[in-house]
């Protein structure tokens, strides 16, 4: 007989009021995040499995449960609290955010990114004040209906290449023409999540001339109704079923007015190294959450599997592996935390699209992958049929993270990135 649902366990590691540095993340903070922690336990933690329609996908109770648990989130204000007061939003800091999304990764990782995706789109409009975009593209997230949003970096021929900065987006192959009063964007993307669903926005990264480096690149905002864009079916995937919609997206003489670009020649570089900096944190406090969820699973199943009437984590070899875990958890929060508030303080650190600032991030995501996807690992070995059945979860982490060591790089490009924080190089 398989247990489902365990005793609840608190384990003083993982307590929300003991595991920030108070250096670093303020008593408010700490609340916002226990109010989303309370939600995720109450509503999401009972219902992960339906988030993926459960054994046989059932898209439609998917996408049910899906709704349902957006909306609560967005009751609680996780649809706008990123943005700045002025603009109606909370203005929290970048690491309360990351608390917000990581509490909800404990849930579902997939359901963290939705919002992330939210906060990205934003990044660009924010990043350059432009209040008018916000305005144009972002003003429904005022409201209490979810909203979708998409980021289009990826393309089918250069894949990963167009995140890589050191190629300064000559490998970008959407085009976008200045003609009159507008741009003509034509290309295509592919994997962005909300290709094909957003109701947002989508901000497209391309190049008015890729032999111009930086200094082509353009982000450019468009509306998800423009005549001119298609999109493929939605692409099948291991992780994220549901949750994360992925497609083609097909952009055929696509006419945008010409102020729907974010920024000026370089200016939109910038912005774009920062964007990948933030998302690449934001993953790294995510998988993070995800793997310290993991490691509560197994740390409640080997209390109660038992061999010769002994609790199995009573056994050393047992125990080394557990300790090995925790050490891995911890570490990953102490470096995504200490980076999240470098971040929260350009004033003395510069921009997070820095080289340096980049590789902080980058090394945060790298790592937090590395341990999210070990402990998930080891916790199906540790579990073993238990590990791999689908009523308890692990399987499910398990293949949800594996996706997020993927994007925005993966894990073989993104040394590359930490290494040129030492010495620059190119090839």
């Amino acid at each position: 007989m398989i247990i489902i649902e365990r005793e609840v366990i608190l384990y003083e590691l993982f307590d929300l009021k003991k595991k920030y540095v108070k250096a670093i993340v303020s008593d408010e903070e700490i609340e916002i995040a226990k109010a989303i922690r309370e939600f995720v336990n109450k509503e999401i933690m009972p219902r992960r499995k339906d988030l993926e329609g459960g054994w046989h996908r059932d898209e439609k109770l998917a996408r049910e449960t899906f709704k349902s648990l957006a909306h609560g989130l967005v009751k609680l204000g996780c649809q706008k609290c990123f943005l700045p007061r002025e603009w109606g939003g909370d203005g929290i800091s970048g690491t309360a955010w990351n608390l917000i999304t990581a509490e909800i990764a404990r849930g579902d990782l997939g359901l963290a990114m939705h919002f992330g995706i939210l906060a990205l789109s934003m990044m660009p409009a924010m990043l350059a004040r432009r209040k008018d975009l916000f305005y144009k593209f972002g003003d429904k997230l005022l409201e209490d209906k979810p909203c979708t949003a998409c980021v289009a970096i990826t393309e089918h021929v250069g894949g990963a290449n167009i995140e890589d900065l050191v190629q300064q987006g000559k490998a970008i192959t959407t085009t976008a023409r200045l003609d009159g009063n507008e741009w003509v964007i034509n290309g295509a993307k592919i994997w962005p999540s909300g290709a094909g669903v957003a109701d947002l926005c989508y901000v497209i990264i391309c190049t008015v001339d890729p032999t111009k480096g930086d200094e082509g690149i353009a982000l450019i905002y468009v509306p998800p109704d423009a005549k001119g864009v298609s999109f493929g079916k939605p692409i099948k995937k291991m992780g994220m079923s549901w949750t994360s919609i992925n497609a083609e997206i097909f952009l055929e003489n696509v006419r945008v007015p010409k102020e729907y670009r974010v920024a000026e020649p370089g200016e939109d570089a910038k912005i774009l190294r920062d964007m990948i900096a933030y998302a690449r944190l934001n993953t790294a406090a995510n998988v993070t959450a995800l793997a310290e969820t993991v490691l509560e699973i197994v740390l409640d199943y080997t209390k109660d599997r038992r061999i010769i009437k002994k609790p199995v984590r009573e056994y050393s070899l047992f125990a080394h592996i557990l300790g090995d875990m925790t050490i891995a958890v911890e570490t990953s929060r102490a470096y995504w935390l200490q980076v999240s508030w470098m971040f929260d303080h350009p004033e003395i650190y510069g921009r997070p699209g820095e080289t340096a600032n980049l590789a902080r991030a980058t090394a945060a995501k790298a790592y937090a992958c590395d341990v999210a996807v070990g402990v998930t690992n080891k916790a199906m070995e540790l579990m073993g049929s238990y590990g791999y059945s689908f009523e308890l979860h692990i399987e499910k982490y398990l293949r949800d993270v594996k996706t997020a060591q993927l994007w925005l790089g993966g894990p073989q490009r993104e040394r590359l990135d930490v290494a040129l924080s030492h010495y620059s190089f190119k090839w």
